[in-house]
């Protein structure tokens, strides 16, 4: 099975008055093609910071991520811009639909802004409103949709431009634990679909059940990846 992403010694640093602060320690993994991963710790154990290391929104102080064979590290802000665009999708807690468009119309706005041709625009958006079991609901707006609804647009959005990697940040903490597993069940189904990737951080236990793999971090370190033996969490505290 190919190796969709890798990282290799991620090391995220930060200069304060009060000395260096270590959000990432040398952090090193690969998920294949295909597989869905939950990025679990507690608040302030650099879950956010290595999905932003990543998906290139941040620069890591040193190691190196690739996607498919592609570097995400070591480009410019207009080449990480593009990668993004191109191939990674971002799913987070707040829907961020916009309120004023219909359901349709915020799929389908990242294939407008592509320039996709109007009648492919809306072949793709009828497909992913059907995927993730909206069909009939285009016309609606957000704010006449449920939380778990808006969810559902939000993921349907993130995948128009069929994206080789899916991030999503607390997808499920809006919603109420039946509604969270039924987006997860969504996000399995649509990652399946698209033969995508899913990188997902997460404190809910009911989504770290439905990943295929579980990865741990504490203090900016991996020390546990659920399909391995336990990683040794570093000495230096920093």
């Amino acid at each position: 099975m190919t190796d969709a992403l890798v990282v290799r010694d991620l090391t995220r640093t930060f200069p304060t008055p009060a000395g260096d602060v270590h959000a990432l320690r040398a952090t090193s993994f690969t998920i294949p093609q295909g597989e869905i991963v939950a990025l679990v710790g507690r608040s302030g154990s650099g879950k956010t910071t290595l999905l932003h290391c990543v998906s290139g929104l941040d620069v890591p102080t040193s190691g190196t991520v690739l996607l498919d064979g592609r570097p995400v590290t070591g480009l410019d802000d207009a080449a990480r811009t593009r990668l993004r665009r191109e191939a990674m999708a971002f799913v987070f807690q707040t829907f961020g639909l916009l309120p004023h468009l219909s359901v349709a119309e915020n799929v389908g706005l990242p294939l407008r802004l592509r320039r996709e041709q109007p009648r492919r625009r809306e072949e793709r958006v009828a497909h992913l409103l059907d995927l993730v079991g909206l069909d009939g609901r285009g016309r609606s707006l957000p704010d006449e949709l449920s939380g778990g609804q808006q969810q559902r647009v939000a993921i349907a959005r993130a995948l128009a431009n069929s994206p080789r990697l899916l991030i999503a940040d607390e997808p499920t903490g809006q919603l109420d634990a039946a509604t969270g597993a039924s987006i997860m069940e969504l996000i399995r189904s649509v990652v399946r679909a698209e033969s995508a990737t899913a990188l997902i951080a997460t404190h809910d236990a009911a989504t770290q059940e439905s990943a295929d793999r579980v990865l741990r971090i504490a203090d900016g370190a991996l020390v546990e990846d659920s399909r391995s033996r336990p990683v040794a969490q570093p000495s230096d505290h920093g």
